[in-house]
């Protein structure tokens, strides 16, 4: 609020120094034009005249004084022509270009006190009309980037706090003996405890993720094998749930991309897929090149996602109210390293889910 009373001047400034320099502009090019036609044409005009003369046998010197008196009316007068349209045209030019330049400035003032959902005009086709669309996605990416920061703390504060909750509650049980102490209390204060390391263990790993990003070491990927020898490794766990497999992967597909983190974002999926597939359910993954580009989908059955949360799985310690809560042990980041791993490639990620039946894919360029 103490800012407010300082803007106003502060445009009124901008404004009148805007002002004064269009319309010096617009005097120097008006002055440069009439110096230069006042020497151009003056010459042209007295060698003419002084051959009509010599040719009529007439007396210069009368003639002369007033052909140039006249000229020298002519081009003051344009003079005064230019300063006033060189006038006129600056107030116009001042008010197109400062009533934007105004309504960006307190944008930018309100995305500086933390207000996000301002937005200026941006119609037309120029540069301020292009500056505009380009503040009012600054806008929309910081805005992004707020909730984002806002959810991550609130759900990492969730986390902490249920097991947190739970061991306060049964150690100080134990304290006051109220509680015997016995194995089951011990294996469950141990689950907690246990609950805690993994979403430690996620924000390390996030770290390190995000840590080794700009650094990729591409190579040439068989995304066949890829899948083949990540799968054989889960064989086991989508069997112990009965889960049918199924892999169509179109043979010598190959993409450019860092070996290590494709296999985790491609073991991510298979992970996800295995997690929320139930038991007896079916599972396929599917690898093609289409238009330049290889498409990893992942396909399978169960409840599916609702549609209200489908644009937010990818993002970090998202936590969906109905099919994919974390009460099944996950930490929320699987799909959101996908994500980051596809951007880092230059491709992207996405999800579609209905029909009980949900899909995760990774597009990459090949």
């Amino acid at each position: 609020m103490t800012d407010r009373p300082s803007r106003q001047p502060a445009i009124a400034f901008m404004r009148g120094r805007l002002f004064w320099k269009l319309l010096g502009i617009n005097l120097f090019v008006a002055a440069l034009a009439v110096a230069v036609a006042a020497v151009l044409v003056g010459r042209l005009a007295e060698e003419i005249f002084a051959n009509l003369m010599h040719d009529f046998n007439i007396k210069v010197d009368p003639l002369h004084g007033r052909f140039v008196g006249e000229l020298a009316r002519s081009l003051l007068l344009a003079s005064i022509i230019a300063v006033a349209a060189g006038a006129i045209l600056s107030v116009v030019m001042t008010r197109r270009v400062m009533s934007p330049v105004r309504g960006m400035m307190r944008m930018a003032e309100r995305i500086a006190h933390g207000d996000y959902g301002v937005r200026v005009g941006a119609d037309g086709r120029d540069e301020l009309a292009s500056l505009a669309h380009t503040l009012n996605q600054m806008a929309d990416s910081l805005a992004t980037l707020e909730r984002l920061r806002k959810d991550l703390v609130a759900n990492v504060a969730h986390e902490l706090r249920t097991p947190l909750s739970n061991l306060r509650g049964y150690l100080e049980a134990l304290r006051d003996g109220v509680t015997p102490p016995s194995a089951e209390t011990v294996g469950m204060l141990h689950g907690e405890v246990m609950r805690l390391v993994r979403l430690v263990d996620a924000l390390h790993e996030l770290s390190r993720f995000d840590a080794r990003l700009p650094v990729l070491r591409r190579e040439p990927v068989d995304l066949r094998d890829l899948v083949e020898r990540l799968l054989a490794l889960r064989s086991g766990e989508f069997a112990a749930k009965r889960i049918v497999l199924a892999s169509h992967i179109t043979a010598g597909l190959t993409v450019e991309a860092d070996l290590d983190l494709l296999s985790q974002a491609a073991s991510n999926l298979f992970d996800n897929a295995l997690k929320y597939t139930p038991p007896d359910g079916h599972v396929s993954v599917e690898a093609a090149l289409d238009n330049g580009v290889v498409r990893l989908a992942v396909t399978n059955s169960g409840e599916g996602i609702p549609e209200d949360d489908l644009p937010f799985i990818f993002e970090r310690f998202y936590r969906g109210e109905k099919s994919r809560s974390r009460s099944s042990g996950g930490a929320g980041i699987g799909l959101a390293i996908v994500r980051e791993v596809a951007r880092a490639h230059g491709g992207q990620a996405g999800a579609t889910s209905g029909d009980g039946r949900t899909t995760v894919w990774i597009a990459l360029p090949s």
